[in-house]
């Protein structure tokens, strides 16, 4: 093969790949009016359309913002015609969600279990390892529910654990190789965040669509995010 024409193709697949990440990639948006009062117009709906949802319950704190979360939104986020797709590290935290489902008994919903990215004290190569083995179990969960939702109207939303990182680089590197399709996820930054980002704030930032924080001052921090206020 000539040597120029190889370069020339290889050229054009660089393109058309930087390309697609950039368009996959919302890291360089910027919200220039990202104050809203208008809870109800951004966050709800008036006429609800079936949604197939993804959320992730890390444990403790995050899960209890999560359950607020869908509470607050339950119009939208809990609407009976809505497919729930759940991901869980821990048995309280189910145990916690299928106390709210109670109060939705048409509710469709399919429950997930992820290893946990990493153990509270762990050290640097626990770290590592359990980081690993999350990402190649994972693989298999994030394409079965990514594969239910293409076509339809989707949300993935998380809020917090590092588990919820490795989520959405699984649905963006999907996203890359599958044209076509969108991802769609919103991280909302902790409530306890006020001036500094979590950890997993600081990686979402350049793969969330949308990224929602609950103090004003951190728009210093994250220029593109959005603020509605206290969500939960």
């Amino acid at each position: 093969m000539d040597s120029a024409y190889l370069y020339s193709v290889i050229a054009v697949v660089l393109t058309v790949c930087n390309v697609r990440l950039i368009s996959i990639l919302p890291f360089t948006r910027t919200n220039n009016d990202y104050r809203s009062n208008k809870r109800s117009t951004q966050l709800t709906s008036h006429e609800p359309k079936p949604l197939h949802l993804l959320v992730f319950l890390g444990s403790g704190g995050h899960t209890g913002e999560m359950l607020r979360l869908l509470q607050n939104y339950e119009a939208l986020l809990l609407n009976k015609d809505n497919h729930l797709y759940v991901g869980y590290s821990d048995n309280e935290s189910l145990d916690k969600l299928k106390k709210l489902m109670r109060q939705f008994p048409t509710f469709s919903i399919k429950c997930y279990h992820f290893k946990k990215a990493r153990e509270v004290n762990s050290n640097v190569l626990q770290s590592i390892v359990s980081i690993l083995q999350t990402l190649i179990t994972s693989f298999r969960y994030i394409l079965e529910i990514k594969l239910s939702m293409l076509g339809k109207p989707h949300l993935v939303l998380l809020n917090g654990p590092g588990t919820c990182c490795i989520i959405a680089v699984w649905v963006k590197l999907i996203d890359f190789f599958w044209l076509f399709t969108s991802s769609n996820i919103v991280y909302v930054e902790s409530l306890a965040r006020i001036n500094t980002l979590s950890l997993t704030g600081k990686i979402l930032n350049w793969l969330a669509d949308e990224f929602i924080i609950q103090w004003e001052q951190l728009h210093e921090v994250v220029p593109r995010a959005k603020y509605f206020g206290i969500l939960v």
